[in-house]
């Protein structure tokens, strides 16, 4: 039996609490109500995608794109490339492209990128693997909308 404390909250993740993590029956990570899932038996890549979210969740932005992501309701998955890209690189799948474009009825999304891989070593330019994952979250949103449109030259970007 689990006790009432150890329930998944109602919400993904609030600035000032803690990420409550989970696992599903298939082994992979669950974040907060278990919309967004990581796919994923490496504990560390696990580890690091719960600190970019913890991170994301403090920010005004982020705050906003997690609550948003909450009232769609569609999954979201996260995982690492396999086999691994050089130089690091990450993306976002819908779930079906018809469904997440052209107004139709939006779906979950599948992003590929790992937390150890950003900043890119020897790259001061590069971004950090929260604002990685920042910049994926709002096209899973456009996804789940089923507003995204592929012909975008920002396509993945906003």
């Amino acid at each position: 039996m689990v006790t009432s404390y150890l329930k998944p909250p109602s919400y993904t993740a609030r600035p000032g609490e803690a990420v409550f993590v989970s696992r599903d029956d298939g082994g992979d990570f669950r974040i907060g109500r278990g919309r967004i899932g990581i796919a994923s038996n490496d504990v560390l890549f696990a580890q690091g995608v719960v600190r970019d979210i913890s991170l994301i969740v403090h920010s005004p932005e982020g705050e906003e794109v997690l609550r948003r992501g909450d009232a769609l309701d569609k999954p979201i998955l996260i995982k690492k490339a396999d086999p691994p890209t050089e130089p690091p690189n990450a993306w976002i799948l819908p779930d079906g492209i018809a469904a997440a474009s052209e107004n139709r009825v939006g779906c979950g999304s599948t992003i590929v990128y790992n937390p150890a891989e950003w900043p890119r070593k020897g790259d001061p330019r590069s971004p950090t693997s929260d604002a990685i994952l920042l910049t994926m979250l709002p096209q899973a949103n456009l996804n789940a909308l089923g507003k995204s449109d592929p012909s975008s030259p920002d396509w993945g970007d906003k």
